[in-house]
């Protein structure tokens, strides 16, 4: 079995037959029956693709609909790449490109900024694809009781809120008064019985704050019900703050053990990428549409050859840049940060240019 293979097996097997995840939530079943026969048809899908034309299709499929935000975070990768906000895609197309990706096999789509719901329209996407799990990350701050009622009738969207650990840490990057907020829209979304998640970026400093019981006690008793745990880049220069080998070979035993005590579905990334033959970026496990089109292998690594304003789908996954990153991916190592593209970068720049 390839890696490939083995990561679709992942997906089938932590997201599938994980009925832990709707303690509670039970309002969520028959449409997620639907996403879940979806994401068993696509990975069909995907495989006649490539059999029939050599094409690889990811599963997950990552787009910054967005470069705005509301919020000026320290350590943030998106501000730090400091993209142009002057040609960003319009809702058009982005509805045509995830209309495409679905099509051709994309069962899960990851909607990323900036903060996404400044993009206008884009609620109005996920009703669309009712059968494609969607995953918005958020800072939750323009989530109001108006806007709960509205996620209140989307049952294939979940809103993953981004913290820091405690309220002092959380505040510290993101802004006095951030975590309260966001515990305070937890808490009413809870009270709807809605299916919301948390996203923590992981630092050598707060790792242990965590990963400890009590604090993920706290987050499965607020009804948090998807944890993304992502490893930090190094994005300003700053490697001191990545994780040590001691706790990145923790995190594996972590994801194990919250996957068994909890009723949240941990999701750590990049993850065992060893298990995977090497880095699932590049369309191996999933690929990045950046805010103005261009095709990336990873929200890490702003490197592309081609345009999704200028070409369909399809066309875009033959990009060349695409296929010789996928042919050396057992190259691509754990990588001392988050993201080994990131940490090889001069690589990545020398493979464009040739």
């Amino acid at each position: 079995m390839n890696g490939i293979e083995v990561f679709n097996r992942v997906i089938n097997n932590n997201l599938i037959n994980n009925s832990r995840v709707f303690s509670g939530r039970s309002a969520y079943l028959p449409a997620y029956a639907d996403i879940f026969r979806n994401i068993r048809k696509s990975e069909k899908v995907r495989a006649n693709i490539l059999t029939a034309e050599g094409i690889t299709v990811p599963p997950i499929l990552i787009i910054s609909v967005t470069n705005n935000c509301n919020l000026a975070c320290k350590g943030c990768y998106a501000c730090s790449q400091d993209r142009c906000r002057d040609s960003e895609m319009s809702i058009e197309d982005i509805d045509r490109i995830i209309g495409e990706g679905t099509a051709a096999g994309v069962s899960i789509v990851f909607i990323a900024g900036g903060e996404p719901l400044m993009k206008v329209g884009i609620l109005d996407i996920t009703r669309k694809y009712k059968n494609t799990l969607f995953v918005m990350f958020t800072n939750g701050l323009m989530i109001d009781a108006e806007l709960i009622n509205e996620l209140k009738q989307i049952k294939n969207l979940v809103p993953a809120f981004s913290l820091e650990g405690d309220e002092q840490v959380t505040d510290n990057r993101r802004g006095k008064g951030v975590y309260s907020a966001i515990n305070s829209t937890m808490s009413e979304m809870n009270k709807k019985k809605l299916m919301y998640g948390v996203s923590i970026t992981l630092t050598r400093d707060n790792y242990e704050m965590v990963t400890a019981p009590g604090y993920l006690e706290s987050l499965d008793k607020s009804g948090c019900r998807v944890l993304f745990l992502i490893e930090y880049v190094p994005c300003e220069g700053d490697p001191e703050k990545c994780l040590t080998e001691t706790q990145k070979e923790d995190l594996l035993v972590q994801t194990e053990m919250i996957r068994k005590n909890y009723s949240m579905l941990p999701v750590a990334l990049p993850g065992d990428e060893e298990k995977f033959g090497g880095c699932l970026a590049a369309g191996r496990g999933f690929l990045h549409i950046s805010s103005m089109g261009n095709v990336e292998a990873c929200p890490f690594a702003p490197y592309s050859d081609v345009n999704l304003k200028d070409m369909s789908f399809i066309q875009a996954l033959q990009s060349r840049l695409l296929g010789r990153l996928r042919d050396n991916h057992y190259l691509l190592e754990e990588a001392e940060g988050g993201c080994t593209l990131f940490e090889n970068r001069e690589w990545v720049e020398e493979l464009i240019k040739t």
